[in-house]
């Protein structure tokens, strides 16, 4: 007999209560793990994680259960009864709360940091990261908010879209603010899968900071020369930049390159995949990449800017090619 089968425990008998606690105990490693995420759900408990960490979650919520029934409060026997008619009634805030953890799973970086901007979440770090900070923020929001198209602010920042074009070589698009003479000669270096290109933020809305930070190592288009680009300041204006080289030795530029990050971050550039917040430091924006040919793009740029929208806004190409 499935877990998820069973009436939610009434509170009109105390020991027929108790008696489904423990056989509920009993069979919570028996279950599945869509089983297993049903209940927790029907709970209000966090749905993340492995097989054996759902099992200890919901033995620890079937135990508080227990405890509470064992008091006989009215508070309780409310909430006891408010589960029955949710059953009875076929509530189905369960199964849609599971579907819509599964449709997280399916979108992109992208997505989940606006999502997790939008629900006042950590953007920093690995999509698998994002995604857990997320999945355990759905116990206090209400995950079918996840967006579907253009929301109303979205459908107003587009009627104030200004064009922005950007020189892109290979799988990185150089930074708008470069000069001329450099884009015409220089791509973001790139070493088999490794793209010498950091996007930072820093936002702090107690202090009222909301600051950006570009790093890039950039090299020849005929090859032996090497520069670090650093670009900074306030999100949505073209801030300070500076160019360091050229350099003969590629080594050196990287050097330069993650011993800027690291000063910036607190983290080392060849560890960002396991990135950590440090306080009153930048944090690394993720971007995704595509190998497409040189060229010149123009992209769509907000001129009213948003947090989420430092990318897109200082950095020119966080956003997918059109």
């Amino acid at each position: 007999m499935l877990l998820n089968t069973l009436p939610p425990i009434p509170a009109a008998s105390q020991d027929t209560s108790l008696s489904l606690s423990l056989t509920l105990c009993k069979m919570a490693n028996q279950l599945k793990v869509e089983e297993l995420r049903t209940q927790l759900a029907q709970r209000c408990l966090s749905t993340t994680g492995t097989k054996p960490t759902l099992v200890r979650r919901l033995e620890a919520g079937l135990r508080k259960e227990k405890k509470q029934q064992t008091t006989g409060t009215d508070g309780d026997a409310s909430a006891n009864k408010k589960r029955q008619m949710d059953s009875e009634n076929g509530d189905s805030s369960v199964p849609r709360k599971i579907k819509a953890i599964e449709k997280l799973r399916g979108m992109g970086i992208r997505q989940l940091r606006e999502l997790a901007a939008h629900r006042g979440v950590s953007e920093a770090g690995s999509k698998k990261k994002i995604l857990e900070r997320l999945c355990e923020d759905s116990e206090n929001q209400d995950l079918q908010e996840i967006p579907q198209g253009k929301s109303s602010q979205e459908e107003n920042e587009s009627k104030n879209e200004k064009i922005v074009t950007v020189t892109k070589k290979g799988a990185a698009v150089l930074d708008q603010w470069l000069p001329d003479h450099i884009k015409a000669h220089y791509h973001v270096l790139q070493l088999g899968d490794e793209i010498y290109d950091a996007m930072l933020n820093q936002t702090n809305v107690g202090d009222n900071n909301n600051k950006f930070y570009v790093i890039q190592v950039l090299e020849s288009d005929s090859g032996g020369a090497f520069m670090v680009y650093n670009r900074w300041g306030r999100v949505g204006v073209k801030g300070q930049d500076k160019l360091q080289g050229p350099y003969t030795s590629r080594d050196i530029a990287i050097r330069e390159f993650g011993q800027k990050f690291f000063a910036k971050t607190k983290n080392q550039w060849s560890h960002r995949k396991d990135f950590i917040f440090h306080p009153k430091c930048y944090t690394w924006l993720e971007m995704e990449y595509t190998e497409d040919k040189e060229s010149d793009v123009s992209y769509p740029i907000p001129s009213t800017i948003f947090p989420t929208e430092v990318a897109k806004a200082s950095f020119g190409y966080i956003v997918q090619m059109r």
